[in-house]
């Protein structure tokens, strides 16, 4: 149950990292605009630009003038980005911190629904589902293959670090002061999300899911070509073996590597049959084959995509 502070309302610090979608950050500011709070917190965003040029400025100064929230606008020049949340974390006061990325818009009760989660179930901070949305009819393979789709979990599922992202989250701010924990840098493509979120359930602290609480992400349709999914599965298959394989036990690393194996030689063998099902089929095909030959190649220290780009 929720009780409101007599004294002090609690603060939420809403950090966005962005670089380059100026039409979509603006759609993302009006909606965070018109955040429900019930009267129990108060709100700030946290806007760090990836860009060192600074190509969101104009906009974040003509738009202040419209909202009802303070909005702190910073620049980091290192394009990473751990570099760009890190840097968000160091301008915030609030005691809580939601991440929601640039490309997404939640309802006006997101937020609401969150810390309701946390307090209701007494847990360090709350996930909530990244439901995508098509501006446009997308291509039907793209549908009938669910490539953008994410799992759903029941309301009050307590998460593993592999289950964990920052697309739509809110945590209670001591989760990152208390033991000093950050985005590691060392996570240039992809994964210091999850690997904060490994670190920080290893000190104990607890995440949930929320169902009620969806943000929605644009997908725009230079993620409607084939050739983004394989690349991005070979981005997760590198840093899977680094977050979950690499110095684990002997055992382990002999089932994975006996299991990417054997996958691999699996899709290689039904990539004919899937040719003839249909591009859902061999899209998924590739981007299942992709993901373990890079967790293959991770074994050797090869990363075959360094430069994540899309």
């Amino acid at each position: 149950m929720i009780t409101e502070n007599m004294n002090e309302k609690d603060l939420i610090s809403i950090c966005i990292c962005t670089y380059k979608r100026l039409p979509t950050l603006e759609r993302l500011l009006r909606k965070l605009n018109f955040q429900q709070t019930n009267n129990l917190f108060d709100i700030e965003l946290i806007l760090i630009d990836n860009d060192y040029s600074g190509s969101a400025k104009e906009l974040i100064t003509s738009i202040s003038e419209e909202m009802k929230i303070k909005i702190k606008y910073d620049i980091e020049p290192i394009k990473s980005i751990p570099a760009a949340r890190n840097r968000a974390l160091s301008l915030a006061d609030g005691n809580y911190i939601a991440i929601i990325d640039d490309d997404e818009f939640p309802p006006y009760n997101w937020l609401f629904t969150l810390y309701k989660a946390i307090n209701d179930f007494e847990v360090d901070g709350a996930l909530g589902p990244v439901i995508p949305y098509f501006e446009q009819k997308p291509p039907a393979w793209l549908i009938k293959g669910k490539f953008c789709e994410r799992p759903i979990y029941r309301t009050g599922t307590v998460l593993n670090w592999y289950d964990t992202r920052t697309g739509n989250v809110l945590v209670k701010k001591r989760v990152f002061n208390e033991h000093g924990l950050k985005f590691d840098l060392k996570w240039k493509t992809s994964g210091s999300d999850r690997a904060f979120f490994k670190e920080a359930i290893e000190h104990g602290y607890k995440f949930i899911f929320v169902a009620e609480a969806p943000v929605y992400e644009i997908v725009p349709h230079e993620r409607w070509k084939k050739g983004y999914f394989v690349r991005r599965a070979m981005v997760h298959g590198y840093n899977s073996y680094v977050n979950s394989i690499k110095g684990a036990k002997i055992g382990w690393q002999l089932y994975t590597l006996a299991r990417s194996s054997l996958a691999l030689i699996i899709y290689f063998l039904f990539f004919p049959f899937a040719l003839l099902l249909g591009p859902a089929w061999y899209v998924k095909c590739l981007e299942k084959g992709a993901h373990h030959f890079s967790q293959l190649m991770a074994r050797f220290g090869i990363e075959l995509i360094k430069k994540r780009d899309f």
